[in-house]
């Protein structure tokens, strides 16, 4: 179904530490886990644990809104703009050609 794309794009940037993790990546271009687990220290997010940040970080990739880049035993994550662009550009033309679609 043609929605499915789109629930899936908003239900997973419908998390807050996923946002925030987001933001992150978008103010340091580059970071592992571990940086991003210090980084979260002291603020109010409740998803603070390596392996939470990872599951985020895997879904966040499975949208192709993060990229991973191996360096040995290390993973360096980054956003993929050009794809996040796409997606809200594919939504809203999405939008604009309701008329055709819906009778």
């Amino acid at each position: 179904m043609i929605y499915t794309q789109y629930i899936y794009l908003f239900k997973c940037l419908s998390h807050r530490s996923r946002l925030r993790l987001m933001e992150l990546l978008a103010a340091h271009g580059e970071m592992t886990v571990s940086e991003i687990a210090a980084a979260f220290q002291g603020e109010d997010i409740e998803d603070r644990d390596p392996s939470t940040i990872s599951r985020n970080l895997t879904i966040l990739r499975q949208q192709g809104f993060v990229t991973p880049r191996r360096v040995g035993q290390t993973k360096y994550y980054s956003l993929n703009i050009a794809k996040i662009e796409e997606a809200f550009a594919d939504f809203l033309k999405f939008l604009r050609t309701a008329k055709t679609r819906v009778k």
